[in-house]
């Protein structure tokens, strides 16, 4: 989990998330993040979007970006709920751990709805959105937005097919010395 937290802090600090690169022979890079764009030619970021700098032209596309940030930021948010109610399971009594999957499957796959929705407003801007040039790809945050959530519902399915399937804890007899 904390491997998926990380791969969400990244996502969201990197401005990574689409990439347009000219053509040859003036190569620069243009680099979208979910709070800023950098250019590599001027090697210097601007707050994106921005209704100063006309990126708002399009009906909506301001809004959504902002949502998209938005819940990337509640996903970091939700995600260190997670690992603190983790630790918390972990430091607990046998009881208390052995009634905490319900949790925290639940919780893993809360953290990864507001991603998977970001990844998805992301990907609608970056198809219909006139803002991108054709050339446009996705770049690194997008990625790791993706292999987060992947992994974190991968993990909430995983721990709830070994509650249901596997023993219970009082199933195991101690071993005598």
């Amino acid at each position: 989990m904390v491997r998926c937290y990380v791969l969400t802090i990244l996502a969201l600090a990197l401005p990574k998330w689409l990439t347009f690169i000219t053509p040859v022979p003036f190569y620069t890079e243009t680099n979208y993040g979910l709070f800023k764009m950098c250019r590599s030619f001027a090697k210097e970021c601007r707050t994106f979007p921005s209704g100063d700098d006309g990126d708002c032209g399009e009906d909506g596309f301001c809004e959504l970006w902002r949502g998209a940030a938005a819940a990337v930021v509640l996903s970091a948010i939700l995600g260190a709920f997670v690992i603190l109610a983790l630790l918390g399971t972990m430091c607990s009594g046998r009881r208390k751990r052995a009634r905490a999957w319900v949790t925290i499957a639940g919780l893993l796959l809360l953290y990864a709805i507001p991603q998977v929705f970001s990844m998805s407003i992301i990907a609608y801007l970056f198809n219909s959105s006139s803002s991108f040039y054709m050339g446009t790809r996705y770049n690194v945050s997008f990625i790791l937005c993706i292999i987060s959530w992947c992994l974190s519902i991968f993990l909430a399915v995983v721990l709830s097919l070994v509650a249901f399937i596997g023993p219970p804890e009082y199933a195991y007899n101690p071993i005598d010395s």
